[in-house]
């Protein structure tokens, strides 16, 4: 009986082992349709939508996984949903789009109104607000057809991972989506997102023309209105009230034409009205910075008080430079409204029950620079005053 029980048992967990579900179905991960970048464009009345998507086979590190792939597709619709939803009638398998980390849009269709944009994006659960977020005049397939060095894939690009760059010189802040979005739509708030353009002229591989991503300007937006698109000799000033500046470099203006470069890696910046009883209320803005002298011609030596007040002088030119331009061309680039909304609101709100620009000439009153050179680069622990002094 024992035996009988025994061969009844196996022959039970034999039955229900041929009933279990197998894995055959799992796939590998250079087999899934990854989306990694999303970009959107609007042209003739229709939305362009766009999809990146890695070969991941192609992605070993020993040098044997050959050349990366990039696959871009490009589906047209009468709204940036219908457009996007095209691309399923191509796809070889179900697309994922958890790992998107990157979001392009046209300057048309930040034109068009971000809005539309936000709400397809925000709506489907696999995909975040964490992406990076960025703006282009440029074919968005180059965009994303464009990759990195050393046969390292599109992901390793600056449309990817801004902020290695943006440490080393920070001109205009990277951006994600949640805080775009969240600047975007705060009363009287301008903000802007980072111009990427395809750069064919800087490398080259074994002589040949290696095109390369770059900053080129940024999209600024106030209200949900656009303002402009602004290149990055026109947004000089911007880099020094911008509160995320990690590291900017500033050439000190002398008569000697001595060439010493000044790196900044510590801003505060602070923007404040100075009364809000005036019919035209007043801004000043406050720095204070400090930083290292990167380089030093010894035939030409610049004494500490001359380089310091030299740099106030240039910085405090560049933002005013940045304000007149924002008068011509009605783009509050320093916010200054948004300081009103904020610490006086009731202010504020007399202004624009009158319809009355805080923007104008004359609002901004005071750019005052602090200045701190602390040491010579490489030679920290050397006081400057062994070769600067007076």
């Amino acid at each position: 009986m024992k035996n009988i029980s025994k061969i009844i048992l196996y022959f039970s967990i034999f039955t229900l082992l041929l009933l279990l579900t197998s894995c055959g179905d799992i796939k590998e991960i250079h087999q899934l349709s990854y989306v990694t970048a999303v970009g959107v464009d609007y042209k003739d009345n229709q939305y362009h939508g766009y999809l990146q998507m890695m070969g991941f086979d192609t992605q070993s590190k020993d040098g044997g996984g050959g050349e990366p792939k990039v696959w871009v597709s490009e589906t047209i619709g009468d709204t940036f949903d219908a457009a996007l939803s095209e691309a399923y009638n191509t796809a070889q398998d179900r697309i994922l789009w958890a790992h998107v980390n990157a979001i392009v849009l046209s300057e048309s269709a930040i034109q068009e109104g971000f809005q539309k944009v936000f709400d397809v994006l925000t709506r489907y659960y696999e995909l975040r607000l964490t992406p990076w977020i960025f703006g282009t005049s440029d074919p968005i397939d180059e965009i994303f057809s464009t990759q990195s060095f050393f046969n390292q894939s599109a992901l390793e690009t600056i449309l990817h991972q801004p902020t290695g760059t943006f440490k080393q010189s920070s001109k205009i802040r990277p951006l994600n989506l949640q805080k775009f979005a969240r600047e975007l739509y705060e009363p009287t708030m301008t903000t802007y997102v980072p111009s990427l353009k395809v750069n064919a002229s800087h490398w080259k591989v074994n002589m040949e023309t290696d095109p390369k991503l770059s900053v080129n300007g940024g999209f600024f937006i106030q209200n949900e209105l656009y303002k402009g698109f602004y290149t990055l000799d026109e947004l000089k000033g911007l880099q020094w009230i911008a509160p995320e500046t990690k590291r900017a470099s500033i050439v000190v203006p002398d008569e000697q034409q001595s060439g010493i470069i000044v790196v900044i890696e510590d801003l505060k910046v602070n923007i404040e009205t100075n009364s809000n009883e005036q019919h035209t209320p007043k801004f000043s803005v406050h720095m204070k910075l400090k930083g290292f002298v990167s380089n030093r011609n010894d035939n030409h030596i610049v004494k500490l008080k001359a380089m310091e007040e030299a740099i106030k002088k240039s910085i405090t030119k560049e933002v005013n430079e940045l304000y007149e331009l924002g008068l011509k061309k009605g783009t509050d680039f320093l916010c200054i409204e948004h300081v009103l909304y904020r610490e006086h609101n009731k202010k504020w709100l007399e202004l624009s029950e009158r319809d009355e620009v805080v923007l104008q000439a004359g609002a901004l009153e005071n750019v005052s620079v602090e200045v701190n050179i602390e040491h010579t680069g490489a030679i920290k622990n050397r006081s400057l005053n062994l070769w600067l002094s007076e």
